[in-house]
């Protein structure tokens, strides 16, 4: 008797799992992103700062090639930079106007109306524009105090976690994404900088509109 019961057990699994496999279609989603961005510089020796806060937005591809697991690709237009707190001696603020290129693995879990995804991999970021505005006596400059970035590239790795409603006119969704560069603003072993680590931390939240292809 034991052994019947823990066969209908088995088999009655086994069924669910397969009707699961059968039911389950891959499936491309492709869509927008906007929202705003929190973003510091990670510098050692550290220097004080406020968070500086600008906008992003970009198309995003999704395709989802097993239960739950695929791929997400992204072209985003970012703002990031820092700002730096100097106290009475005046101010100092850098924008820096990036296309990033973030290439992550997605997860979902959920129902078919609302469902969790989870985003984690690399990115690349291209400089496109940067911008200083700053208030500060002569005495007090920093060595790249109106000296452009050398280096265009930046690369490093991002992760976020978001909800998302799918409907019949497509998915909305709201994320929240953190982006940790391993690369560095300013050259290392330098006559003119003497900084160990200048590495950009971006937060950022917003939403994100699918539709199914």
């Amino acid at each position: 008797m034991l052994k019947q019961i823990l066969f209908l057990l088995v088999f009655s699994f086994y069924s669910i799992c397969l009707e699961a496999q059968d039911l389950f279609k891959p499936s491309t989603h492709i869509g927008i992103n906007a929202g705003v961005c929190i973003s510091r510089v990670a510098f050692r020796p550290g220097i004080d700062q406020d968070l500086l806060t600008s906008s992003s937005g970009g198309l995003v591809v999704r395709h989802i090639s097993e239960p739950h697991i695929g791929l997400q690709l992204e072209l985003n237009y970012a703002g990031k930079g820092w700002a730096e707190d100097l106290d009475s001696l005046g101010s100092y603020k850098r924008s820096l106007q990036t296309y990033n290129i973030p290439m992550q693995a997605v997860f979902i879990a959920g129902s078919k109306l609302v469902r969790l995804a989870v985003t984690l991999g690399p990115y690349v970021s291209w400089l496109r524009e940067e911008k200083e505005s700053f208030a500060v006596d002569t005495l007090y400059y920093k060595a790249y105090y109106e000296r452009p970035l050398e280096g265009k590239w930046e690369f490093g790795f991002t992760g976020g976690i978001g909800i998302e409603f799918h409907t019949k006119v497509g998915a909305f969704g709201l994320r929240a994404i953190y982006c940790n560069s391993l690369s560095n603003l300013f050259p290392l072993n330098s006559d003119t900088f003497f900084y160990n680590a200048s590495r950009s931390q971006v937060l950022h939240a917003g939403f994100t509109y699918f539709i199914k292809l």
